[in-house]
């Protein structure tokens, strides 16, 4: 069997491993091993024979052959074998290495030290036995097992289905690309850190964007009583089924149940109505970073629809109603930003129909963007006007410069992680994720092709010399230099991370000076010489730019217009949104998402259910830029006069 000596010995001394091995034939081979070889295929292909042959000798064939026992396998016994049934006796290339060898003499309680000439020459000659010096484990083994792992990881590691099987895809890319770790609480999930850094660059240019009017950042309790939950009736009502209650400690029940926050109106107004008592104190701007629990009946997707989510939100107190409002549609336009310049993802700015809109509030402004591979809309982020409705609830009132009383004109306003689950949905392809280059952990992966003919060293000096000079740049660059992948295995890997750009420094481009490029975006390929690596801070910047462009052309896709109910429903089937002239009664709005969802139903049932066009169509947003409804114009499903120009959809 296997017997491996651990001691302490001197330098240059060698720990043995010794392994008996027996084959179909019943030939025994004794290999004397350097512990830290493996025995790979190429060595039986050497003897002639296959590693499906042979197999490690049992008990009964050490005490047959060598008069020992497991764990005291050695070449002195060897002595024992009167039989000659130990023929081959080999000894491992790496040993000829080393001055000396640790063995056991006979029993694995005790060690010496014998140099490989002695054991050759003196030993193993004085028994008449000879031995074979082989190569165990050379480099095209090495190779051969490389091979083999990168092929077993590359299955692993494959995104097994296309983009256009959007669920299996999605939920495959998520884990796959490291972004998520599922958690053993349904709807809750791990952020893994690729996904996190994209949180932390939102959360570094929002941050920026508002602190630009003032808002401070600041930080309430997650819990709130039943009594202040209550206090805003229709504000309760829209999270009513979502709440999450804390009722024990221990074993003991609370003497009032507590909710964790779904928003946090409740927890901060009756602080507001403390800090605010004159129009001095006033405008009151707070932003918080934090989580939500909102406790959601739907098929939780990660990102997207989950039961805890991470988000920022903001609230502010007004002296006037036309200030409040103009910081609304501010901080409309900083989503806006955020969405763009950052995730490349395009959106529409709106508001919210009254049957759409915040429970509780005045209005509801939102930017709204569509999937393209399925074209349903999600809501990226809102803005609320809440007008006085809470200042009037939790008593936020001031004296005016004509010292008079007043109640407060408040916002409140929210961006969650579901904006990195959008950015998915948008760039990934086939064969994972696809980064926009700004919130990319690693915007450049350095990737060495080791070559026969190219010293390893001085190719890694040079990646390094690059990854300097990149770092100088303020670029993001991480430089793969693990030798336990081949460099095929690092592209795939890599490339369904979605990381921008990849420099690969193979023979030619050390002799060149240059480094070969590859965008992930468009797979487009050239080389670059390393003194003009300046250049890639704006090939990324190009990279964004193009992405924004394709998302909104693929976004521009997915909406259609109608004039009446059958082109309505047709656009509908066909996993577009639609825009359409409405009455802004929501009498009709309601009517048309349950006409739609039993058509839907109705037609999903005719073709047998196979492209799932079940559910019900209902308002995104009433888009800010739209042209103007004339007299006499009609809504699309009732034929009223219409007012507004509408979004509808089916949504997440």
């Amino acid at each position: 069997m296997d017997d491996v000596v651990k001691i302490q010995v001197a330098d240059g001394t060698a720990y043995v491993k010794n392994l008996l091995y027996v084959d179909k034939k019943s030939n025994y081979y004794l290999i004397l091993a350097n512990h830290t070889t493996q025995v790979g295929k190429l060595f039986w292909k050497t003897l002639g024979l296959s590693s499906g042959n042979i197999r490690l000798s049992k008990e009964e064939q050490i005490a047959d052959a060598l008069k020992s026992s497991k764990g005291n396998v050695n070449p002195f016994a060897v002595a024992n074998d009167t039989n000659n049934l130990v023929k081959n006796i080999i000894i491992d290339e790496e040993l000829t290495k080393f001055q000396r060898l640790a063995l056991h003499p006979i029993e694995n309680t005790t060690t010496i030290e014998i140099s490989l000439d002695d054991l050759q020459n003196k030993f193993l000659k004085a028994i008449n036995r000879q031995c074979k010096v082989i190569q165990l484990t050379d480099s095209a083994a090495k190779q051969e097992l490389e091979q083999e792992k990168d092929q077993q990881n590359l299955q692993t590691l494959a995104i097994t289905v296309k983009k256009s099987d959007f669920s299996e895809w999605y939920q495959q890319v998520i884990r796959k690309a490291e972004l998520i770790e599922y958690y053993d609480v349904s709807g809750c999930y791990i952020l893994r850190p690729w996904a996190y850094f994209i949180w932390e660059q939102i959360q570094r240019l929002l941050d920026d964007l508002i602190r630009t009017e003032d808002v401070e950042n600041t930080y309430f309790p997650m819990f709130l009583s039943a009594k202040h939950l209550n206090t805003e009736k229709d504000h309760v009502e829209g999270f009513k089924a979502e709440v999450a209650w804390v009722t024990k400690y221990g074993q003991s029940d609370l003497n009032e149940p507590l909710a964790i926050r779904p928003t946090s109106e409740t927890i901060m107004y009756p602080a507001f109505a403390k800090w605010v008592q004159s129009h001095r104190d006033l405008p009151l701007k707070v932003n918080q970073w934090t989580n939500i629990v909102r406790w959601e009946f739907k098929f939780p997707t990660p990102f997207i629809r989950t039961r805890e989510f991470l988000w920022q939100e903001g609230h502010t107190a007004h002296s006037t109603r036309e200030e409040a409002v103009k910081q609304v549609y501010t901080i409309l336009d900083f989503y806006e930003q955020v969405y763009g310049e950052l995730l490349a993802v395009p959106v529409i700015k709106g508001i919210k129909t009254e049957s759409e809109k915040f429970a509780g509030g005045d209005f509801t402004t939102t930017v709204e963007t569509i999937i393209p591979q399925n074209g349903r809309g999600l809501q990226g982020a809102t803005s609320h006007h809440l007008g006085q409705n809470f200042s009037k609830m939790f008593e936020i009132n001031f004296e005016d410069d004509k010292r008079q009383k007043a109640f407060a004109w408040q916002t409140s306003w929210g961006f969650t992680t579901r904006s990195i689950g959008a950015m998915i949905m948008f760039h990934g392809d086939d064969n994972g994720l696809v980064l926009p280059p700004r919130i990319a952990k690693y915007q450049i992966i350095i990737i060495p092709i080791i070559h026969k003919d190219l010293d390893e060293k001085q190719l890694n000096e040079r990646c390094e010399q690059i990854r300097q000079i990149l770092i100088k740049q303020k670029l993001r660059v991480h430089f793969d230099n693990r030798d336990n992948y081949s460099p095929g295995w690092k592209f795939n890997k890599w490339e369904q991370k979605g990381v921008p750009i990849r420099l690969e420094i193979g023979p030619g481009e050390f002799k060149n000076n240059e480094v070969r490029v590859v965008q992930r975006f468009d797979n487009k390929k050239y080389q670059i010489k390393i003194e003009e690596l300046n250049q890639l801070n704006q090939i990324l910047d190009n990279i964004h730019y193009a992405m924004l462009e394709k998302a909104r052309n693929e976004l521009n896709q997915r909406i259609k217009q109608a004039d009446d109910w059958k082109e309505f429903m047709t656009q509908l089937n066909q996993r577009n949104t639609i825009l359409t002239k409405w009455c802004q009664r929501e009498e009709c709005e309601q009517q048309v998402k349950k006409q739609s969802g039993i058509e839907s139903k109705e037609k999903d049932s005719e073709i047998g259910g196979q492209i799932q066009l079940t559910g019900s169509a209902k308002t995104l947003c009433m888009p800010l830029k739209q042209d103007e409804i004339k007299e006499g114009e009609k809504c699309f499903h009732c034929g009223q006069q219409a007012k507004r120009y509408v979004l509808w959809g089916r949504s997440y």
